[in-house]
């Protein structure tokens, strides 16, 4: 049974009972297909007791708008069918969040599921299988260099607190990652005042933050394919597409595409 009002949605759906015939219409989706719009909207309650995963990604397909592509035969090679029970329970969540528990429902404690999403485009599949749809993404971190010149001297180089809000396929959350849209020319004039030498020495360090903590083991260095270089104020990375979702968010399905 799927009851919806303007203040809450409440689904509940059994193994013998499908989808309710009366799920929201187009009209009653989010508006327009801008996937981290999307994503980032919560949903007061949802449930869903012993519901095939089939189902469960279709009521998402319908409610969303979203084109979703579930790769089935990967999935299914890791052990996970389409009528994997799922149960799951929560209040007061983003969609983004719920998706995750879905997956980690169906995955269990075996198999990792993650999502990558671009223009009004969710695929969905195994960690391990989306990690080798490599993109070559350059960004600016200007910005986060000025914020560290600006604050106190300190012996440490610390920028994990905007990590929080990765995407992807990195876990829940909204679309921004670790690194944000500011001003590129203020942090290039003030840039040049903090000298070359101390910008290499912050860039060396804030590559080896990224590589410790984004994804470890996708790095070159640890046995992956990533790599990441430093040009002027400027990062160079290769790497998966969730990778990319946790340090800049969503990408572009042209920059998806583009590869």
């Amino acid at each position: 049974m799927l009851r919806a009002t303007s203040l809450t949605l409440l689904l509940v759906l059994g193994s013998a009972q499908g989808l309710a015939q009366n799920q929201p219409k187009a009209a009653a989706r989010a508006a327009g297909t801008n996937t981290v719009r999307i994503l980032n909207q919560r949903l007061p309650e949802i449930t869903f007791t012993e519901t095939p995963f089939d189902q469960v990604m279709e009521w998402l397909a319908d409610f969303t708008g979203l084109n979703i592509s579930v790769r089935w035969q990967v999935l299914a090679d890791s052990g996970i069918e389409r009528d994997t029970p799922i149960s799951i329970q929560a209040r007061n969540l983003r969609l983004s969040q719920v998706l995750w528990l879905i997956m980690n429902e169906a995955g269990g404690s075996e198999v990792k599921l993650a999502y990558r999403a671009s223009g009004s485009l969710l695929v969905l599949s195994t960690a391990e299988d989306l990690s080798q749809e490599m993109v070559t993404k350059i960004y600016d971190v200007s910005d986060l260099l000025l914020n560290v010149m600006q604050a106190p001297r300190q012996s440490t180089f610390d920028v994990t607190q905007g990590m929080g809000q990765g995407g992807v396929g990195g876990g829940g959350g909204g679309g921004g990652g670790m690194f944000g849209q500011g001003t590129q020319q203020q942090g290039q004039q003030q840039g040049d005042e903090f000298g070359q030498q101390g910008t290499q020495e912050q860039m060396e360090k804030l590559i080896e933050l990224i590589k410790q903590t984004v994804e470890p083991d996708s790095w070159r260095d640890n046995g992956g394919l990533g790599t990441i270089f430093a040009f002027q104020n400027m990062l160079v990375v290769r790497n998966s597409i969730l990778v990319h979702q946790r340090l800049g968010g969503y990408l572009t399905e042209e920059e998806v595409l583009g590869q």
